[in-house]
């Protein structure tokens, strides 16, 4: 992949450059401190299967929440000001978090545990959408998907090497809270050369809305009126909902049911995460050649194999298909991310783009919450079942991939077929008007 100063290549500008660079900071702060690691911590307080399933999609849950927020800054002319004041604030609500277990006493800690979270990841989704808005005025419309392709490869590294270093160093030791200290206070190192980056990142464009939202009955009503825009929302929301029903649960199922140690686990991720590296820009070149609705469609049929594959992850066999079932996964995810990413800008509008993007930020978080609640029900009703578990151990979680399997599956049918619906009737509208003329 091109990545060089000349006109054809990718980081050609001071701006690209830092965006690029800002993607290892911001990943690395990320990484320690959620997911797995958060899990863990999260455990260690004595939260329950479902919280714990929840956390592992956070960010998108309260990404919710910031639609109220939308009107309000949709008022700042500064990108890159906003962006480093959310920066500041999101990061220190994070780090607050491994204080908890220190200064609460052992009762209170979820109940200070979760309203913690909930603050610090709405914050982290809200800077998340005001770093794509000041990104996306230097983007090269011919270039994005190799470009954003480019910034992933880099995450992944990233992940990857925080994956081995940061599972050996909780198994030596042996997840106990110092080990949670030691990873946050590293997070926050990088949450320090991340800020001192942005601040030397040059701004965009001021941004200027001539018809500002009010009401959040605006900000609701103006997305709503680009139906291409809200049908594709809705199709990624859905999707969500599906894959979130078992997906949300597999943290859990790898911590606590199989009993894996954290190097195991990181080990998975990494299988998750290394085929990216180039997979990212394979799918980059074709999300640009081909167009990013194609690539969004193929991936997520690939995410239906994923589901499929962990059905089979039984206690004596999970070493066999939970790596087949992460590697399909990979593929999947290498392409999702590219497209997903440009086809919502693709289809989004310059007017009321925060406004914009905090609706789909919001409504894909309705699919993340209703995902792990619709699979923490039917999980509870599964295990009432002795039967089940008989003939299938841990089948209350293992059934509820065979679920998500049959439910991506549908989506993509009737998707498919509305869409060639779709280009029928332009067809015939052109036909029709061709005949006329």
């Amino acid at each position: 992949m091109n990545i060089g100063n000349s006109k054809d290549k990718l980081l050609d500008s001071k701006p690209r450059v830092c965006f690029f660079i800002q993607t290892a900071f911001g990943t690395a702060f990320t990484y320690l401190t959620s997911g797995v690691f958060l899990s863990g911590l999260a455990i260690l307080m004595g939260a329950g299967d479902v919280l714990v399933s929840y956390l592992s999609v956070i960010v998108n849950i309260c990404g919710v929440l910031i639609l109220i927020f939308a009107s309000f800054l949709e008022r700042f002319q500064s990108r890159k000001r906003l962006t480093i004041v959310l920066t500041v604030l999101s990061r220190a609500a994070t780090l607050f978090i491994v204080a908890i277990p220190a200064f609460v006493p052992g009762r209170f800690r979820l109940m200070v545990f979760i309203p913690a979270v909930i603050a610090a990841f709405t914050l982290q989704a809200q800077t998340t959408v005001a770093l794509n808005q000041w990104m996306m005025g230097f983007m090269d419309e011919s270039k994005s998907g190799r470009y954003i392709s480019l910034r992933q490869t880099l995450t992944l590294i990233v992940t990857v090497a925080l994956s081995v270093a940061g599972g050996r160093w909780m198994d030596v030791m042996q997840g106990k809270y110092k080990g949670f200290v030691i990873l946050f206070t590293a997070a926050g190192l990088m949450s320090v050369c991340e800020i001192i980056l942005l601040a030397r990142t040059p701004d965009s464009q001021p941004y200027c809305s001539t018809h500002r939202s009010r009401s959040l009955r605006d900000i609701g009503v103006i997305p709503l009126r680009n139906r291409k825009f809200t049908g594709f929302v809705l199709y990624i929301m859905t999707f969500y909902l599906l894959l979130n029903i078992s997906d949300s649960f597999t943290m859990v199922y790898m911590m606590k049911y199989l009993a894996l140690p954290y190097q195991t686990v990181t080990t998975m991720s990494m299988i998750l995460s290394l085929p990216q590296i180039l997979l990212l820009g394979i799918w980059g070149k074709i999300s640009d050649r081909r167009g990013h609705e194609f690539v969004l469609k193929t991936s997520v049929w690939l995410f239906a194999g994923e589901t499929l594959f962990l059905v089979f992850a039984a206690p004596n066999s999970w070493f066999v298909f939970i790596p087949v079932a992460f590697l399909i996964s990979s593929v999947a995810n290498a392409g999702f991310v590219i497209a997903v990413f440009n086809r919502r800008y693709e289809l989004m509008p310059e007017e009321n783009r925060i406004v914009y993007d905090n609706f789909y930020t919001a409504v894909l978080g309705i699919g993340f919450i209703l995902g792990p609640m619709l699979g923490g029900f039917i999980k509870n009703m599964l295990q009432t079942s002795t039967f089940l578990e008989e003939i299938m151990p841990f089948a209350s979680i293992r059934l509820l991939y065979s679920i998500s399997t049959a439910g991506i599956l549908l989506l993509q049918l009737v998707y498919c077929h509305a869409h060639k619906t779709k280009e029928e009737c332009v067809l015939c509208e052109a036909f029709s008007t061709t005949q006329r003329g």
